[in-house]
């Protein structure tokens, strides 16, 4: 718990707010319900609190492990560190160095050079010890070789999320349903980072095998696809059965574990987690990432 003195308090934080989330946000100080007028020198009280943050908390003040915080709607955004986004290599080298803040947006600079390149990711610091590099966010298509400008009006979770993950090393993916809530990622069996960029378009085989963790069906081993094909598009993890697919040629798979995106083929249209594609399945909304 700690005072805060407001005036000239109040304008520097909201300046801190607009700067930290990206998107307009009004801050309003409530007292049981009802907007707060606050006087010239007037305290107020911004306690430790442990509610979660989501769409009917935003706005919440909190304090955590001495640092204020806001609720954005979706993440809690440390207020006493807005200097600016950290900047790294990946989500996962920034957590390596211990500057992570948790959950949010980060600058990521994948060759380290002058930063002059370097652009805006979500991270997700927290599912399976965090450090993931989230790639896209999609109920539908997704084409991250091409589809790579971060767009402040589209934040994580939603449709149209999108950041450049082409040159993002990477030995594990995760995909996120949003709709359940489950997450599932796979972790290469060969311990040599890959990247997209120089990968597109191979045979499962180039990748080898991969481990999965969160899936319902332990029994099979997995294998990516890295997709820019008119058939299929990003990325796309399924069981090996003793064939290893091509981005246009599944191997014929009526039943291991899919976790792709739609295809632009009629009958291979929908989203699937963790169910069988080898065919049109509902449309959901899942996040892919990198670590």
């Amino acid at each position: 718990m700690q005072l805060l003195k407001l005036l000239p308090f109040i304008s520097q934080l909201a300046a801190l707010i607009l700067k930290a989330t990206c998107d307009p946000v009004n801050l309003v100080f409530l007292n049981n319900g009802h907007s707060l007028k606050l006087n010239k020198h007037q305290n107020v009280r911004v306690e430790e609190v442990t509610a979660p943050c989501n769409p009917e908390n935003k706005g919440l003040l909190r304090m955590a492990n001495r640092h204020l915080e806001f609720c954005n709607g979706k993440s809690w955004v440390r207020l006493s560190d807005v200097t600016g986004p950290v900047t790294g290599k990946s989500c996962l080298d920034i957590k390596n160095r211990g500057q992570s803040r948790g959950d949010g947006i980060y600058r990521l600079d994948p060759d380290g050079g002058t930063h002059s390149n370097a652009f805006l990711a979500y991270c997700d610091m927290t599912s399976y010890n965090g450090g993931w590099t989230m790639c896209y966010t999609t109920d539908e298509y997704a084409k991250p070789k091409t589809e790579v400008k971060y767009n402040s009006n589209l934040s994580f979770g939603t449709d149209g999320y999108r950041t450049d993950c082409n040159n993002i090393p990477f030995t594990e993916i995760i995909f996120i349903d949003h709709q359940s809530g489950n997450k599932a990622y796979f972790k290469r069996k060969v311990n040599h980072p890959i990247t997209a960029a120089g990968n597109y378009g191979k045979r499962a085989s180039a990748y080898g095998l991969w481990t999965g963790v969160g899936t319902m069906n332990s029994g099979y081993t997995y294998q990516l696809l890295i997709c820019d094909h008119s058939f299929y598009t990003g990325f796309f993890v399924s069981g090996y059965t003793n064939c290893y697919k091509l981005c246009n040629n599944w191997c014929g798979d009526t039943k291991s574990p899919y976790f792709r995106t739609a295809s632009t083929n009629s009958g291979y249209k929908g989203v699937a987690f963790n169910i069988n594609g080898h065919r049109s399945v509902s449309t959901r909304l899942v996040s892919v990432g990198l670590r």
